[in-house]
């Protein structure tokens, strides 16, 4: 691959870093500095006393392709909320419908949707989500630019009395659809029922699509990776699927070398634009150039413009121009911050991935910069934390219902950084596998295992190290968690047994549950008091898959701090 000197002069131009922020999530955080509130606060939704229907519709998958075109669907989610979430419109229901909590008494909605010339109509229950509509789209003309959806609803109201006959309401939704040319080049799709990943072979012969967990390390690109090309062989022997180089790329011939090297064996690449995601023309040269390699994963744009204090349209305008150009591959931000300019920033993302590291931290004093840490006040690593596993699981919790009320529930995915090193400390613990068995017992949807380092050691073996553990994490994962994980018929339940976080998948037949300690405490956890009570008899037993450090018997398990499990139960 060639590389013109414009190019190369726009990526150097754009990777020149400024000077450190004066603030940190909007907040002073320098000892000669004054307390100000930070604002920026995302706003919750008012509540309200009579029903609502939150009523929204997404494609399937984005994008789809030509090939795709008869078998295209789009999932209808229809909701009874009570709070004003975007969208949401008062919906009138008879008095023993709106006192259940199920959706079978509900009655249902007549669903159209409409795309071009393509009009289909369904029935869909009220209170249901994942709800499946196939719209055969082969007559639309496969285009760069995405298609208006329109989606209608009629609900026929129930008659107040004998003179008030019934009468039908009408509400209305929008959404995109994403459909593209064929190509021969890398494409990632995103399953909107999920928001798993589905990718082609990285090695770019070919072959069907499949879905995907990423799994690998941030690895800076000038400092380590670029005089090291032999990590991306360790990281393939010991299971890891995705490479994330750190810019700057300034060497732009040994980025190349990195390219074809992650092809050959098998892996995919995260691109990454934090330094210059602002340069819309440094953006525009890049995506041109590296768009169709085989093994584009996805682009990153900005990295903690939230901390940075980045302008809030940023994401967005480099968004909007990636789509232009591409449309294959999804746009991911990291965001740090708990709780500032959250709604702007993420306009910009298709997935939204936080990087909370409360571990090892000193939550309320900053040892970096010698001053305290509150609400309004200071940086110490983890923005507005307790220095605890619970706030990873807050933090997505929190950017989840966020997503939710901004109507971004289907259309945007929340992942995660877990910690495995840090300025702000040092990691000789098990306590990151910990982080990782909290993100498997909420994720609904995939996360991003990526461990953000800069350097990649060999300590094959030891057991206490993100290394020493890698190839049997990558396989645990890959043979037993992802395929509960990207399943669209799986049902889940969360649950939280005096500090003991717990989740529970079930595909129809089988079981898989994944449990964390998040107290500096032994707790024993009866089984039935994490949903396992009815699976385990005498007849079917939980087979452990992951143990570490914990025991456990028939009856339940006895949890030491900061342990995780892995548990399968068979079809009987």
């Amino acid at each position: 691959m060639k590389y013109n000197k414009s190019f190369v002069a726009l990526v150097a131009a754009g990777l020149v870093r400024g000077s450190l922020a004066q603030t940190w999530c909007g907040k002073n955080y320098m000892a000669n500095q004054s307390v100000v509130p930070p604002g920026g606060q995302f706003v919750l939704p008012t509540q309200n006393v009579e029903p609502l229907l939150s009523f929204r519709c997404a494609p399937v998958f984005r994008p789809y392709l030509q090939e795709d075109a008869k078998g295209a669907a789009f999932v209808v989610d229809t909701p009874i909320v009570f709070n004003w979430i975007t969208g949401a419109e008062p919906i009138l229901l008879s008095s023993t419908s709106a006192s259940s909590s199920g959706s079978t008494c509900l009655g249902s909605i007549s669903v159209t949707i409409s795309v071009g010339s393509i009009k289909t109509t369904a029935n869909v229950p009220l209170n249901a989500t994942n709800v499946q509509i196939p719209v055969d789209i082969s007559k639309l003309q496969a285009q760069k630019t995405a298609y208006n959806v329109s989606c209608s609803a009629i609900y026929t109201a129930p008659s107040s009395s004998k003179s008030q006959p019934a009468y039908d309401q009408k509400f209305k939704t929008n959404t995109s659809l994403l459909y593209l040319p064929d190509t021969h080049a890398s494409v990632t799709k995103t399953d909107l029922r999920t928001g798993a990943l589905w990718v082609r072979p990285a090695n770019g012969k070919g072959g069907a699509f499949t879905p995907f967990v990423p799994q690998g390390f941030y690895i800076n690109f000038d400092q380590y990776l670029a005089k090291n090309l032999t990590m991306i062989d360790q990281l393939k022997a010991d299971g890891f699927n995705t490479l994330h180089p750190i810019p700057p790329y300034d060497n732009l011939t040994i980025f190349q070398e990195v390219i074809n090297k992650t092809v050959s064996a098998g892996m995919y690449i995260v691109y990454d634009m934090r330094s210059n995601y602002k340069n819309l023309t440094a953006v525009a040269q890049q995506v041109k150039t590296y768009a169709s390699i085989p093994n584009l994963l996805n682009w990153e744009t900005a990295h903690e413009p939230d901390g940075n204090s980045d302008p809030q349209d940023a994401t967005r305008s480099t968004y909007d121009l990636i789509y232009q150009m591409d449309g294959y591959h999804p746009i991911s931000i990291v965001l740090n911050c708990e709780d500032y300019n959250f709604s702007p920033h993420v306009k910009g993302a298709d997935i939204v991935i936080h990087d909370a590291y409360p571990i090892g931290i000193n939550a309320t004093y900053s040892p970096v910069w010698h001053t305290v840490c509150t609400p309004d006040f200071g940086h110490c690593g983890c923005d507005n934390c307790q220095g605890t596993l619970s706030d990873i699981k807050t933090r997505v919790q929190t950017y989840k219902e966020r997503l939710n009320i901004m109507g971004f529930d289907r259309t945007k995915s929340v992942w995660t950084t877990p910690q495995a090193f840090g300025q702000w400390r040092i990691l000789d613990t098990p306590l990151p596998l910990g982080s990782n068995g909290l993100l498997w017992d909420h994720f609904l949807q995939p996360w991003c295992s990526w461990f953000q380092v800069f350097q990649y050691t060999t300590t094959t073996g030891n057991t206490t190290t993100i290394e020493g553990t890698a190839t049997n994490r990558t396989v645990l994962i890959n043979d037993f968690v992802q395929p509960f994980i990207v399943d669209t018929e799986r049902t889940f339940a969360s649950y939280d047994y005096q500090g003991v976080d717990a989740g529970l998948w079930h595909n129809g037949t089988a079981y898989c549950s994944s449990v964390t300690n998040l107290v500096n405490a032994n707790v024993y956890v009866p089984w039935k008091d994490v949903g396992l009570g009815s699976i385990t008899n005498a007849t079917t037993q939980l087979q452990h898959i992951f143990l570490c450090p914990q025991d456990t018997n028939a009856t339940g398990l006895n949890f030491l701090p900061g342990g995780i499990g892995i548990y399968t139960a068979p079809p009987p």
